[in-house]
């Protein structure tokens, strides 16, 4: 599973708000999705793409595996973290950091054998459930020969999930109305009831749609240290 994370004060513009606890937030939401992942039966690693410090450490403590993206010089930064996520998944050695995939584990290798999956890290209500869910609906797609698949998020523009046999077969065109290109490029679009995955959070309105899903603790806890509406606007 590859997991782009965008971390630091830069992360989460649209939520407004003063840089520092805006990061600090979009951190707490990129660990607790990350959590539900690695407890998702059928992911056999994950691979986050950041470059980020403080993401990497925290990401590679919960036992997933660090990619440092490629310098962009032109182009979508986020399309070059998932092509740079999705070639890890079969180049283990290529431009990782040090700690890599969890004691006993193999995720390269797996991944591989098993197809890739791209999530984004800003889905704070994700339940393994879920995930798996998900994966499973996208996995029998893939065995009657779809090329790829792409779940959209709550608004059915974005994408919340995009998944190929092969990293090479990922239609990677993030962005506003990344859903409609995935599917342009020939990924199965799937329509799933399955609010805590394709409940991503962009703004102000999205944060409160996911609080009402329920977040996980780490979301939780930078919210409770203040006020919820002063935690997004400063």
């Amino acid at each position: 599973m590859v997991v782009p994370v965008k971390g630091g004060p830069w992360a989460k513009s649209r939520l407004g708000g003063a840089p520092a606890p805006r990061g600090r937030l979009a951190l707490a939401m990129a660990l607790d999705c990350l959590e539900a992942v690695l407890a998702t039966p059928s992911v056999a690693g994950a691979l986050v793409v950041t470059d980020d410090d403080a993401a990497a450490a925290a990401a590679t403590a919960a036992g997933a595996h660090v990619v440092t993206p490629s310098p962009v010089t032109s182009g979508s930064p986020l399309d070059a973290a998932v092509r740079d996520g999705a070639r890890a998944a079969t180049a283990p050695q290529q431009r990782s950091r040090p700690g890599g995939p969890a004691p006993g584990s193999s995720p390269h290798q797996d991944e591989e054998s098993a197809g890739v999956a791209v999530l984004l890290a800003d889905v704070p209500a994700l339940r393994p459930q879920e995930l798996e869910a998900a994966l499973a609906a996208a996995a029998d797609q893939l065995a009657a020969g779809a090329g790829a698949v792409v779940v959209p998020d709550a608004a059915g523009r974005g994408t919340a999930l995009l998944a190929a046999a092969r990293a090479q077969d990922l239609p990677v065109a993030y962005g506003e109305g990344s859903a409609e290109r995935h599917a342009a490029a020939g990924a199965v679009r799937l329509e799933l009831d399955l609010p805590g995955l394709r409940r991503d959070v962009d703004t102000p309105a999205d944060l409160r749609a996911v609080l009402a899903l329920g977040v996980g603790p780490r979301t939780r806890a930078v919210l409770e240290l203040a006020d919820p509406a002063r935690a997004v606007a400063g």
